[in-house]
């Protein structure tokens, strides 16, 4: 995969709920922004609507990869 402007929106939800539930056990749901080609901007929320926390993510082969939390 070369750009995630240019995936299937399904997959690249797909890259991102596999990279969640590798680190976290529950949340409510995602927003999320392609920042450019690589770089993705999750926002996570709770069962309040409040955000738990942002990750920004870099596309490393067909995953993402998290570059930075906060």
């Amino acid at each position: 995969m070369k750009s995630l402007m240019k995936t299937d929106w399904d997959l690249v939800e797909k890259m991102i709920d596999e990279m969640l539930s590798d680190r976290i056990r529950a949340y409510e749901y995602y927003n999320y922004f392609i920042i450019n080609d690589d770089t993705v901007l999750v926002k996570v929320y709770d069962e309040d609507d409040e955000v738990m926390f942002t990750v920004k993510a870099k596309l490393a082969g067909e995953r993402l990869e998290v570059i930075d939390v906060w």
